[in-house]
């Protein structure tokens, strides 16, 4: 006679169907997104990306899975950070994801190539896929009412990628905007060598790939609009460019301060609240240091965004290219503002 609790409960049908419907109950993580997005809302706009609504699949051919089905898939691998072999494993494996995208066990689920067929297939031909979806679903927040519009912070975060072994004269090409053609001699190797990512240094550390360039809402936390350069590219160069007639109120670190940017604020009828920053000779007068305070105080909630993003791993972009990169950004960032959406209805 043991003195543990037995674990076993029989199994058999019955017991894997309260499994599911215990899973089911669970409205926690990505089940929220689940019942508080509009999918069907997309579909117009994924069917035209994919051209899935004017193809005759009778002629023949296997034909598709549902563009809807396929974009939740997309919105859970964001979510969880996760390449495309293993979002296939965990859509077999887990009961959860299975739930959020309306399968049972048994059904057929879309593999790795399949995956990467629609994520190619909604940029392809600078159809812009990513940034289609992200614009869409902020329409739909500015129709709720949801966003606030009192104020727009401006930062910039590193998406890394995969760190390239190049030889230094293969480097100073790139920098110079070449491409070394010894890379594509062998098209397997040329395939993951990446000529538009760019090094660059921040507090002596080094990174390597792109900048997630944003506005967000300081009310709402929600990103209104992004940017993806290469890391290089100084935070204050699209600053002008994510701004418009809408904002009423602008918040940035001291980076963002120029003659240029005071002026193009005006010109936007926009409140300007850039922190300042001390140069030699030129200290900060107390006025300005408690100026600087008061915005990093209101400044600080992008943190939270980029924490967020940090934690669905979207600050890591395994492919290669500005094309690719720009799509992993829009993509995470539609997830983020969809997880921050059901934060603030839920």
């Amino acid at each position: 006679m043991t003195r543990y609790r037995k674990t076993e409960r029989g199994g058999g049908l019955f017991s894997a169907i309260e499994h599911e419907q215990a899973v089911a109950a669970r409205t926690s993580g990505i089940l929220k997104l689940r019942d508080l997005i509009p999918w069907e809302s997309f579909r117009p706009l994924l069917e035209d990306l994919t051209g899935y609504a004017t193809r005759d699949w009778k002629k023949g051919g296997k034909p598709p899975f549902d563009p809807v089905l396929m974009f939740k898939v997309l919105v859970l691998q964001k979510f969880h950070g996760l390449s495309d072999d293993a979002t296939e494993e965990q859509i077999f494996d887990r009961t959860s994801f299975k739930n959020f995208l309306g399968l049972r066990i048994g059904d057929d689920i879309p593999d790795t190539k399949t995956l990467w067929d629609f994520k190619q297939r909604i940029e392809a031909d600078g159809r812009e896929g990513g940034r289609k979806l992200f614009d869409a679903f902020g329409l739909m927040l500015e129709g709720k009412g949801i966003v606030a519009h009192e104020g727009s912070i401006i930062d910039a975060s590193f998406t890394e990628a995969p760190r390239q072994r190049n030889e230094r004269g293969q480097n100073q090409r790139i920098k110079q905007g070449e491409r070394p053609e010894e890379f594509d001699t062998n098209p397997a190797v040329g395939r993951q060598k990446d000529s538009e990512a760019r090094w660059t240094k921040k507090n002596n550390e080094a990174h390597f790939g792109w900048k997630n360039h944003v506005k967000a809402d300081l009310k709402t936390k929600l990103i209104l609009k992004s940017k993806t350069t290469p890391a290089s590219v100084h935070d204050s160069q699209v600053f002008e460019e994510l701004l418009d007639e809408k904002d009423q109120a602008v918040l940035a670190d001291s980076a963002y301060h120029s003659a240029e940017h005071e002026e193009h604020l005006i010109k936007l009828n926009a409140q300007e609240f850039l922190m300042r920053k001390a140069t030699r000779g030129h200290p900060l007068s107390e006025a300005e240091q408690q100026t600087n305070h008061t915005i990093s105080r209101m400044r600080v909630r992008v943190e939270h965004i980029f924490a967020r993003l940090a934690h669905m791993g979207a600050d890591w972009c395994r492919s290669i290219g500005l094309k690719r990169a720009t799509q992993h950004n829009h993509l995470s960032n539609l997830v983020y503002n969809m997880d921050r959406y059901a934060c603030l209805v839920g």
